[in-house]
C-alpha cells in the first residue's frame, strides 16, 4: 500500500482518520493480506528531491519483502502513490498481479496543485499570491513539478488495473478520472469505479468537500473495500480457470 504525498505513517493518518489501516483491516476480513510501512519522510523528517527517494524505491523494497510470502502481489496506491503506481509496476523485478489506483492524478502535479489552490483560496486572492504559494511549494518539493509520464506507463501495462475515484474529491478530481480513460481506451485490463458521496480519502459526506471535513472522524466506505476485494478475488478466479 503506497501513500499519498507528505510525511505519512503506515495508516496514512489524516487527523483522526486512518484510511490505510481501515482498508487493510477490511481486506484482511476478506482473506487478503496487506503490507504497510511508514514513509521515510515520516520516519526521518529529511527533505527529498526525487520521486524515487520519496516513494518509488521504498515501494519496490516493500514489493520484494511481500514476495517472500506470496507470488501474487497487488500494488494499491493512493493519491501520489496511485499516480506513481504504473511507474512502480514497470520497475518490479517480476510482474505484479495487478494495480489498484485510488484518487490517482492523471495530469502533471503542477496542474493538480494549481486546481487545488483555485478551489481553496478566497475569491479575492490575488494571482500573485497564488503564484507565490506555488513557487514556495516548488522550492520545497521540486520533484512534484516534474512530469512523470504516468498515463504512458499505464498504457504499457498488461496487468489488471482498477482505478477508483471519489466524485466529491477536490484534491484529485473527476477530470483526472476521465483523463485516465483516454489513454487506456480499448484496453480490457482497465477497470473503473467512481463514487458520488466520497471525498479524497474515500469517506462519505455531503455537498462541497473542504479540508475541515478531514478533521471529522469517518470511515472508508465499505463498498470501496468490497470493490478492491472483488478485483483481487475475481482475478484469482480467472487465473484458476
Amino acid at each position: 500500500m503506497v501513500h499519498g504525498s507528505g510525511a505519512l505513517d503506515r495508516d496514512e493518518t489524516v487527523y483522526s482518520n486512518k484510511p490505510f489501516r481501515e482498508i487493510a483491516e477490511g481486506l484482511a476480513a476478506k482473506g487478503i493480506a496487506t503490507l504497510r510501512y511508514d514513509k521515510r519522510t515520516y520516519c526521518y523528517h529529511q527533505p527529498v528531491t526525487t520521486m524515487d527517494d520519496e516513494t518509488i524505491l521504498d515501494a519496490l523494497s516493500a514489493i520484494r519483502i511481500a514476495r517472500r510470502y506470496s507470488n501474487r502481489i497487488y500494488l494499491l496506491g493512493h493519491s501520489l502513490g496511485a499516480m506513481l503506481a504504473p511507474l512502480i509496476a514497470q520497475r518490479t523485478e517480476e510482474p505484479l498481479a495487478g494495480v489498484v489506483m485510488m484518487a490517482a492524478p492523471a495530469r502533471d502535479m503542477e496542474a493538480v496543485v494549481r486546481e487545488q489552490f483555485d478551489y481553496l483560496l478566497p475569491s479575492g486572492a490575488s494571482p500573485a499570491y497564488k503564484e507565490q504559494l506555488i513557487e514556495d511549494l516548488r522550492q520545497r518539493s521540486p520533484h512534484y513539478f516534474q512530469p512523470q509520464g504516468q498515463t504512458v506507463a499505464a498504457r504499457r501495462l498488461s496487468i489488471p488495473l482498477l482505478i477508483l475515484q471519489g466524485e466529491r474529491d477536490y484534491q484529485v478530481t473527476m477530470q483526472d478520472f476521465r483523463l485516465w480513460q483516454e489513454p487506456l481506451e480499448g484496453k480490457s485490463n482497465a477497470n473503473y469505479h467512481s463514487y458520488p458521496r466520497l471525498n479524497h480519502i474515500f469517506m462519505e459526506g455531503e455537498g462541497k468537500s473542504t479540508p475541515i471535513e478531514y478533521q471529522t472522524k469517518g470511515h472508508v466506505a465499505t463498498y470501496v473495500i468490497d470493490d478492491i476485494s472483488a478485483f483481487v478475488h475475481e482475478d484469482e478466479c480467472r487465473l484458476i480457470h
